[in-house]
């Protein structure tokens, strides 16, 4: 089954499926901004057509006054979005889907661009770990089997979309804004803890499981502790593609399979990247005994990949458990990423050297 992404803006109360697709993949920030600001700027030239048509959200500007947006969709006469550039995801706010694609909360800016019309900004140190940017197809069902991806021009030269990621074919069509990419990390058959035991993640996707299990704020790499939390998103690819893997086995015949990048904690209460891990280092079980590493392989995958964050935002309650061993949440592969290679689980402090 295929899940469309959800925004929190349209289902605050329930997990949000986050879109994540390999076959239309950016590899670097630059070209995920690069992509936001072309939905931007196509958005505004294309759809509002005229610099004076904002609204003013009443919010103040850090550069002095309030923050004006544009509608690029009328949510009542278009609720789909068809032909809009942003998408239902940010309900069709130009300014808005910018900068929550691209930055974490704070003071937002605001410029007039070279086309006259208003533009929003946060500080260059807001910027998330990992940026999100839309992706596109013929339908605004994900599902529908007549879907086509499509994908902008190669060079972000023309506000046009084409069949293929060369640009050779144009698409004299119908599109819309099927979600926003992001990274994902565990494979279909990955069990995650939940508050009744493990659970395959592709399972925990279907039903929506919300009872996630992490670490306490509080805990230290010889205090783990778990609490009953919720879960906020779910992430999942639109489409199947090739993933790259490590299979990492331990000495007491543990297995973990997880991309490359998945946010593992070694044997130091160090958050590290999966590929980064060699045979003689360990993971940490949930119970907190190290596990030490006896061979890990690199393979290929052909499928869909999911990932999880539970509600809290602090470090330590966004280490979870999987195949029974600690793992970051996708937030350390985005909003959080520059907290990789850090030490997030201490030695707890003796009682007797205390004062």
């Amino acid at each position: 089954m295929v899940w469309a992404a959800l925004s929190p803006m349209q289902a605050q109360a329930q997990p949000i499926l986050t879109a994540r697709c390999t076959v239309d993949s950016l590899s670097t920030n630059a070209e995920a901004a690069a992509r936001v600001e072309w939905a931007r700027k196509c958005g505004t030239i294309q759809n509002v057509g005229d610099p004076t048509a904002f609204f003013d959200t009443g919010t103040s500007s850090a550069s002095g006054g309030t923050l004006k947006d544009y509608l690029e969709s009328d949510p009542e006469r278009n609720p789909e979005g068809e032909g809009a550039f942003t998408g239902p995801d940010y309900l069709f706010k130009v300014n808005a889907s910018t900068v929550l694609a691209l930055y974490l909360s704070g003071p937002t800016y605001q410029a007039v661009d070279a086309d006259g019309y208003f533009k929003w900004s946060r500080d260059s140190w807001r910027r998330k770990g990992r940026q999100l940017y839309p992706t596109f197809s013929t339908s605004s069902d994900i599902t529908a089997q007549d879907n086509i991806q499509l994908f902008p021009h190669r060079t972000l030269a023309d506000c046009m979309l084409y069949f293929d990621k060369e640009s050779t074919q144009p698409a004299f069509t119908a599109f819309h804004v099927n979600g926003y990419c992001e990274a994902a990390c565990y494979t279909p058959e990955q069990k995650i803890l939940f508050s009744s035991g493990e659970v395959p993640i592709l399972e925990a996707v279907r039903s929506l499981r919300e009872d996630l299990i992490t670490l306490t704020p509080d805990s230290t790499l010889d205090n783990l502790r778990l609490q009953r939390n919720s879960t906020y998103s779910y992430t999942r690819e639109l489409r199947d593609a090739e993933q790259k893997l490590c299979i990492i086995t331990t000495q007491s015949g543990g297995k973990l399979s997880v991309t490359l990048e998945h946010p593992v904690i070694n044997g130091e209460g160090r958050i590290v990247q999966a590929q980064t891990l060699e045979v003689g280092d360990a993971l940490v079980k949930a119970d907190g005994t190290l596990d030490p590493i006896v061979d890990i392989q690199r393979t290929t995958y052909f499928g869909k990949v999911y990932n999880i964050a539970p509600v809290s935002t602090d470090l330590v309650s966004n280490i979870l458990v999987a195949q029974g061993y600690l793992v970051g949440s996708v937030r350390f592969q985005n909003d959080e990423a520059r907290y990789l290679n850090r030490i997030l689980l201490y030695q707890s402090v003796p009682d007797d050297v205390l004062p």
